[in-house]
């Protein structure tokens, strides 16, 4: 806890003139974090997760000074997508392409207008607290209403040669207007060989009779570690396609919450995590039904290789009086080792009996009737287990109704199935 103390008086000399509700704001949070601590396996919805080595690293908040040259082109952006890039915590206008119908604005500006999408008191999550507390980088991204946007908007947060272990809380606030249509990538790499610690909250407002689909790509450096929170607010009737891929950071938790705030939403929650070595990668998820004729859908699966281990952990919940609620909860989940472990917990907690839910989780290696039905049509092995998993992986891919950001995953998948399959 100490490194973090240090950090947060270092923050608060740092920005001495700052606005006087935000440095309350990070006070008050701060002091949080310190009375919730961070997790340990004793508290239930942490228990399978290890954040012990945060402690074990001296993380410095990221500066000015931690600036590298800027590259001359971006190999990770994806065609046909308006670009955010942020390096190292720094936003880069002059790499950056946004059109005039969106608005980009600092937290700052964000902050002043609207203060509730900063205010995380009533959290138990101690690293939303940590974010409130210490964000320095990130930006909110308004989409007006009437809005149908005609290509997604790709925000790159990059971490790449920095000099000593850094960390950053990056906080995004995107907010969809009504009657409109928008796609957002929220894409984190790295590229050094030191360790780092990023900490993004993503609070996502979608207003009445709009559609957002939300593709969050986690592709950081091996030695990363990526604790990350997304909190949806679904208007009436609107939509959410969510699409979840994590594959770099040695460490990675993902608290997804979701709250239908109005009737008639619906919301597609989608997750896809392939892992190897000694990665551990966790996903809890809650949704809330707490209005009329809403539905959820949650299919999350877990591609598992060498020592690696995976948690599932999802919740949903439809409270009292909430009349012809849909939810279905699905985890999937494929152990390509005998070392390789994974934990899953889905759950239901329901108060209402208008209601039409399920839930289910399974677990196991590559099918032995299948792999020899494929051999057996001249297939050979290693081929024959990369159409297996390949198929497994799909289900989440098709999910993603951008082509080219649907063909970006897809390679990513096959780049990441070839250099795990020589082990196989």
């Amino acid at each position: 806890m100490k490194q973090f103390q240090k950090q947060f008086d270092d923050l608060l000399a740092y920005w001495p003139d700052e606005n006087q509700e935000l440095r309350e704001l990070r006070s008050t949070a701060f002091d949080q974090f310190k009375n919730l601590g961070i997790p340990t396996k004793q508290l239930e919805d942490w228990q399978f997760t290890d954040f012990s080595s945060l402690k074990k690293i001296d993380y410095r908040l990221s500066r000015a000074k931690d600036l590298p040259q800027l590259p001359d082109d971006i190999t990770e952006q994806i065609p046909n997508t308006y670009l955010l890039f942020m390096i190292n915590g720094h936003y880069q206008p002059d790499l950056s392409d946004i059109p005039e119908s969106i608005s980009v604005t600092t937290n700052l500006e964000n902050f002043k207008a609207n203060k509730e999408l900063y205010l995380d008191h009533k959290s138990s999550n101690p690293f939303s607290a940590l974010n409130a507390s210490m964000m320095n980088s990130g930006a909110s991204v308004t989409i007006d209403s009437n809005v149908i946007l005609e290509k997604p908007i790709q925000i790159i947060y990059a971490m790449m040669d920095i000099s000593d272990p850094l960390m950053n809380h990056p906080r995004f606030v995107f907010q969809i207007g009504h009657n409109s249509q928008a796609t957002i990538v929220e894409h984190y790499i790295g590229s050094t060989d030191l360790p780092y610690f990023i900490n993004p909250v993503s609070n996502v407002t979608i207003k009445n009779n709009s559609v957002l689909n939300h593709f969050r790509i986690e592709a950081e450096d091996p030695l990363a570690s990526h604790i990350a929170a997304s909190n949806y607010s679904l208007g009436a009737d609107a939509q959410l396609n969510s699409v979840s891929i994590s594959s770099g950071s040695k460490l990675f938790r993902h608290n997804i919450n979701l709250n239908f705030n109005d009737k008639g939403g619906n919301a597609s929650l989608n997750g896809l995590s392939t892992i190897r070595e000694d990665q551990h990668h966790d996903q809890n998820i809650i949704i809330d039904h707490s209005h009329n004729n809403c539905q959820s859908q949650q299919l999350f699966k877990y591609i598992l290789s060498e020592k690696s281990s995976g948690v599932f952990n999802g919740k949903v919940v439809v409270q009292e009086g909430t009349k012809q609620t849909e939810a279905d909860q699905t985890n999937k989940n494929l152990l390509l080792s005998p070392e390789a472990i994974m934990n899953t917990n889905p759950q239901l907690e329901i108060y209402s009996e208008d209601v039409k839910c399920s839930h289910g989780s399974t677990t196991g290696q590559i099918d032995a009737e299948a792999l020899f039905y494929l051999q057996s049509r001249g297939i050979s092995k290693t081929k024959a287990i990369e159409l297996i998993i390949n198929g497994f992986a799909k289900e989440i891919i098709e999910q993603i109704n951008n082509e080219d950001v649907k063909t970006y995953i897809n390679n990513r998948v096959t780049n990441w199935l070839e250099s795990v399959l020589i082990d196989v």
